[in-house]
């Protein structure tokens, strides 16, 4: 039963995911103490209607077109009532334990603005993608997202929205912020989630790059460290042309 000030709000964004939609809605309905928010961009391959009718187990659910992946999680958090957020993809699937794990690491937090636990990353996965990530809230974040999105729990009235500029990483760009703002974090061994794969932002090309120098600059500033910072995402991309390159050979 979710109170009418639940602890936890699971955000989901969706369009067009009917099967992976159905999976992790099915995996984090009716649980004491979280409220589901699903925001659908006006699917058109049965979700809509599938989540009308199981609107009894989404206490928050709008469904109309949005503007991307970003925007509708902002309209997610719009949406919400929970003290603390988790955002999970469709196909995104809590590991068993996970959410009383989550449950028991927030209910009594009054100081921290964010959690950060393990992910497992599904198969197929792209050439040099790991299929584990550990969370590291510490001065890395300035070269690569240490914290997976699907592990972090924020406390609402510790983000902003997502800035919408940025269409593949514009978490990269909400943790950065945080880190360089001091936000207060715990970090945790346990794994909570198991990742569907594919998303936007594990097609490395050059825009994924471009957009990552930017939020850079935007959060870290310019001069220097963005001289410093192109340097480092073009050896990124060089690095994962290769791993392509090589997985083929």
């Amino acid at each position: 039963m979710v109170s009418s000030s639940p602890l936890l709000s699971i955000i989901i964004p969706s369009y067009n995911q009917f099967e992976g939609l159905k999976r992790t809605v099915s995996s984090v309905k009716d649980i004491d103490d979280v409220e589901v928010v699903v925001v659908d961009g006006g699917s058109n391959d049965g979700s809509a209607q599938w989540l009308l009718d199981n609107q009894n187990h989404i206490p928050k659910l709008r469904t109309a077109p949005d503007n991307g992946i970003y925007d509708a999680m902002n309209k997610g958090i719009e949406l919400s009532s929970g003290r603390w957020l988790w955002f999970l993809g469709t196909g995104d699937v809590p590991v068993d334990g996970a959410i009383d794990r989550v449950i028991e690491a927030i209910k009594l937090d009054s100081e921290s603005d964010l959690h950060c636990f393990c992910v497992r990353l599904l198969p197929p996965l792209e050439p040099g993608v790991p299929d584990f990530y550990k969370p590291n809230f510490t001065s890395e974040l300035k070269w690569r997202n240490t914290l997976h999105h699907q592990g972090v729990i924020y406390r609402k009235n510790s983000i902003d929205k997502y800035d919408t500029r940025f269409k593949v990483l514009a978490d990269y760009h909400m943790n950065l912020k945080l880190w360089v703002k001091g936000a207060s974090s715990k970090c945790h061994e346990h794994t909570i989630a198991e990742v569907d794969a594919g998303g936007v932002s594990r097609v490395f090309n050059r825009r994924l790059y471009a957009e990552e120098r930017l939020l850079k600059k935007d959060a870290l500033g310019g001069g220097f460290s963005a001289l410093i910072q192109s340097v480092w995402t073009s050896m990124k991309y060089l690095n994962k042309r290769y791993a392509r390159i090589k997985s083929k050979s």
